[in-house]
């Protein structure tokens, strides 16, 4: 008997590692950006000039990082470049219902650049939006301050905010819905204290989001009051058993 209280243990202790690996490993889910999957159409390069701006931006590409070399002009309430990661491919790039971010909860990014960035969601808004128009998107905006040599950062997305100015010029009432289940694409461009006229680049070798995998957690709690109930109720029995 005491033989089997022991195997019995020990069939607890090897299930309950082997749940311990499966919650680490998978306790998280992820949508990695770049470097580029072959899901997601190829980044693109944006300025204002689609707004009747001025600002002019080169961009290059690698199999390690995206870089931008961008030149800010006056001519419109917000000038502002930067580089678009569509959040689809082929035709499914110009659809409306993107990828669904409303468990991602942090973004980790790795880049340089020589002023602030803003990482931008474009997410389909129910009224504005419109197929083909990456201007009726709604962007979730994430000021993210410069850092002049390649530095990662792990960011929580909980003070992403939408655009205050987007709702005035689509006639949109002003909310605070994000719509992360319906993101059509992630950009990261020009941030605050960027300068007229002069120079300045980005350069970003990782971008990936994060958040927890609700199915994993919840599969391991069950699993774990389930083994860890089957083990007490075995060892209560043979408590009885040895009683008698």
């Amino acid at each position: 008997m005491k033989n089997n209280r022991v195997k019995f243990s020990v069939v607890y202790a090897v299930a309950f590692l082997l749940l311990g690996v499966f919650f680490f490993v998978f306790r998280e889910e992820h949508i990695c950006v770049w470097p580029k999957e072959p899901e997601y159409n190829p980044p693109r390069i944006y300025t204002d000039s689609r707004e009747e701006g001025f600002s002019t931006a080169e961009f290059f590409e690698s199999d390690s990082a995206v870089a931008l070399r961008i030149v800010l002009n006056s001519g419109i309430y917000h000038p502002h470049a930067g580089v678009e990661f569509p959040m689809g491919r082929g035709m499914n790039a110009l659809s409306l219902h993107g990828v669904d971010f409303s468990n991602m909860d942090s973004v980790i990014i790795r880049f340089r650049a020589s002023s602030d960035i803003a990482l931008v969601l474009g997410v389909t808004d129910p009224v504005a939006s419109h197929i083909g128009d990456p201007l009726s998107l709604r962007p979730l905006r994430l000021d993210i301050p410069a850092t002049r040599y390649y530095t990662e950062h792990r960011l929580s997305l909980a003070k992403i905010r939408p655009n205050k100015i987007w709702f005035d010029i689509h006639g949109v009432e002003p909310d605070s819905n994000l719509y992360m289940n319906h993101v059509v694409q992630v950009a990261v461009e020009t941030g605050r204290g960027t300068l007229l006229g002069l120079p300045s680049e980005i350069e970003i070798s990782h971008l990936e989001f994060f958040g927890p995998n609700r199915f994993v957690i919840g599969t391991s709690l069950v699993l774990f009051i389930l083994f860890t109930g089957l083990y007490i109720l075995g060892m209560i029995r043979y408590g009885r058993k040895k009683q008698r």
